[in-house]
């Protein structure tokens, strides 16, 4: 059990309004900064060795998370699965909003301490939205090009317009992607280094930048698993399958499979690592997934000693 930690606070999170568990009592307040505020300081929260744990909600969660980390409270956006099969452990069938604050409450006891990872400060979440939008409108640009080839010629035209549109809104978003990492002597030595490597352009640094802030302060475990390049075990009493990949993030992992596969041109020590493994038998995917993962492992400790990539 988490013992390092005074009290623990759950917030179940609403489009318009949160349930807060504190003390054994519930409290329903707006989904408003000024509401936050009052709250925290009417029950002297400033300062107090808590730990607040609510749920990722697609980001209605960031308005509490922002008000309660200005005010120097722990907090931890807790994984929906992870809830979940708290909840079925507990024995807990009937869901309510007041019902899932306290769940979140004797969850917050239970989170091993390790888990519990530094909010993004407001120019990383900013980031972060601004490359969930670039994926946003890269993948509407891609299902109008599928639907192109199959158009009709009066729909084509239509068709051309939606898509010309769409590249003008991507080129928007790098360049506001762009100037924020420039304006931001950190960001941009951060991108300085990940560039250095052959076979890593501007699209993946700025992918990860955006969407992997733990790059560099996580182990190389930690971060092939987060990448979703890390092979899981499959056994099970004398059955052995296969270890494969799979969770991790989607954007991130289909961008490194794309630099993977120009490193493995131009890139001489990964090109010299896929050559090895194809003579040693593996199959092309197999071989791609494993300079993947070499690749985001070397750039991670490339980013903690802050050096550039060596040939």
């Amino acid at each position: 059990m988490n013992t390092i930690f005074e009290d623990y606070v759950g917030i179940d999170v609403s489009k318009e309004w949160v349930d807060i568990a504190l003390d054994n009592n519930i409290h329903r307040i707006d989904q408003t900064e000024k509401s936050f505020k009052k709250f925290i300081k009417i029950h002297k929260l400033h300062n107090k060795n808590l730990l607040v744990v609510l749920e990722s909600t697609g980001g209605y969660e960031q308005l509490a998370v922002r008000s309660f980390s200005q005010a120097k409270i722990t907090v931890h956006i807790a994984h929906p699965n992870k809830v979940k099969a708290f909840a079925r452990a507990k024995g807990r069938l009937a869901k309510t909003d007041k019902i899932d604050a306290m769940l979140l409450r004797e969850y917050g006891s239970f989170i091993n301490p390790e888990e519990i990872k530094p909010v993004q400060d407001i120019k990383q979440y900013e980031l972060h939205l601004l490359g969930s939008r670039l994926e946003q409108l890269k993948e509407m640009h891609h299902q109008e090009s599928c639907r192109l080839g199959i158009a009709s010629k009066a729909v084509k035209q239509t068709i051309q317009s939606i898509l010309n549109l769409l590249k003008k809104e991507i080129e928007k978003i790098k360049e506001s992607i762009l100037q924020i990492i420039n304006n931001d002597a950190d960001l941009k030595e951060k991108f300085n280094i990940l560039c250095s490597m052959k076979g890593v352009g501007e699209t993946l640094a700025m992918v990860l930048i955006t969407h992997l802030p733990e790059l560099g302060s996580a182990n190389k475990k930690e971060i092939a698993a987060l990448v979703g390049v890390a092979p899981i075990t499959n056994q099970s009493g004398q059955r052995t399958g296969k270890a494969m990949t799979k969770y991790g993030r989607h954007g991130v992992r289909k961008i490194l499979y794309m630099a993977a596969l120009t490193a493995c041109r131009y890139n001489d020590k990964m090109k010299t690592f896929y050559t090895k493994l194809i003579a040693a038998g593996k199959l092309k995917k197999v071989a791609i997934i494993a300079v993947m993962r070499r690749m985001i492992v070397i750039l991670n400790a490339m980013m903690q000693s802050k050096k550039h990539y060596f040939a």
